[in-house]
């Protein structure tokens, strides 16, 4: 459930995985990234200019998530995705509930929202994503604490958390920004340890 702008910045920056088990180890292989070439100068103008642009966010993504989900009770955060779009600061949230998808704007500066949310339901989506929305409801770690463990083995800040499906068993991904370059990191859903592992390993 990606928003494609997110993916195609992954893609683009030759970004690290780092798979997520039980304990946090870094892939023996890399992702391999789009080449260069397949982007044209403005893209790749934008693409670096949205990872400027969101060094200025006050709003991270896990109050992000925060906001979304007080927005309705019993509503669940599935996707949050950085625009930067026009120097603009906001993050696009999905938020899961009673069937129905919703997704709204939240500035990165204020944690007000944009707009009324668009709703879409789950019957309406494709069959990919309904499978990672069953998938999501078992999950046993929330969206927020898994950009918790993410930005922890990360050493940076989360700009980007989705749902994904690799191999027929559901993940999040999560894009975190450190140094001005990016990585991705998958997280298992069903491992509790990793949250543990992650505040054990924290920085004060």
């Amino acid at each position: 459930m990606f928003i494609e702008r997110i993916a195609a910045l992954l893609m683009f920056s030759g970004l690290s995985v780092l798979p997520m088990p039980a304990l946090a180890h870094e892939s023996d292989g890399a992702a391999k990234p789009t080449p260069a070439q397949d982007f044209s100068e403005s893209e790749r103008t934008a693409i670096f200019q949205e990872i400027k642009v969101f060094a200025n966010a006050q709003i991270s993504v896990r109050d992000a998530i925060k906001i979304a989900e007080g927005r309705a009770s019993g509503a669940k955060v599935v996707d949050v995705s950085f625009d930067g779009a026009g120097g603009r600061l906001a993050y696009n949230v999905k938020t899961y509930l009673k069937e129905e998808i919703s997704a709204v704007t939240i500035d990165a500066s204020t944690g007000k929202t944009i707009g009324d949310a668009l709703v879409t339901p789950v019957s309406a989506l494709d069959a990919k994503d309904r499978i990672e929305l069953a998938g999501f409801s078992t999950a046993v770690i929330d969206l927020s604490d898994v950009v918790l463990i993410a930005e922890a083995y990360g050493s940076g800040k989360a700009v980007s958390v989705g749902l994904d499906e690799e191999n027929g068993k559901l993940i999040f991904l999560v894009v975190v920004v450190t140094d001005g370059s990016l990585k991705q990191i998958s997280v298992d859903p069903n491992e509790q340890n990793q949250l543990r592992n992650a505040s054990f390993g924290k920085k004060h």
